[in-house]
Parts: structure tokens; sequence; C-alpha cells
């Protein structure tokens, strides 16, 4: 790869995260790269893949804090005649 800074740069937020990956993965399906750069991109792919799950997760978990555990719907099930 020839921009070794774009390896250590990191998008701020999830839709930036999302779209420098998706970017990457179009780089690497080019088949335009050679080895080195390949190996590289799919480094960073891999760190952008964590870094998106990272942040949903923070978002999952900021979202269940704010509906609170006893927000969350129970299954809905058949009551018993009886």
């Amino acid at each position: 790869m020839n921009d070794e800074s774009s390896l250590v740069e990191a998008p701020a937020d999830f839709a930036s995260t999302l779209d420098a990956l998706e970017e990457t993965v179009r780089r690497l399906e080019g088949g335009q790269l050679g080895l080195e750069d390949s190996v590289a991109l799919f480094q960073r792919g891999i760190e952008l893949s964590r870094r998106a799950e990272a942040q949903l997760q923070n978002a999952r978990q900021i979202v269940e804090t704010l509906l609170g555990e006893d927000a969350v719907p129970a299954p809905l099930t058949q009551e018993e005649d009886g």
C-alpha cells in the first residue's frame, strides 16, 4: 500500500468506519495489488471490522442502559386454561 498513514487512521464514527471497510474490500477485490499491499490492506480491513463491531456493541450498551434491563420485552407465550 502506498499510503502507510492510512493504516493508523481510524474513522471516528460508525458510518465512516463502514465506508472505509467497504473501500478496503473494494480495493482487495480489484485484484490490482501486490502481495505486501494486499496483506496490509487485509490487516486494515480486519482492524476496521473489529472497530465497527466495537462501535455497534457500544451503541447496543447505550440503548440497553437507556431502556433499562426490564424494558426488554419477554417472549410471548400462550397461557394455559385450567
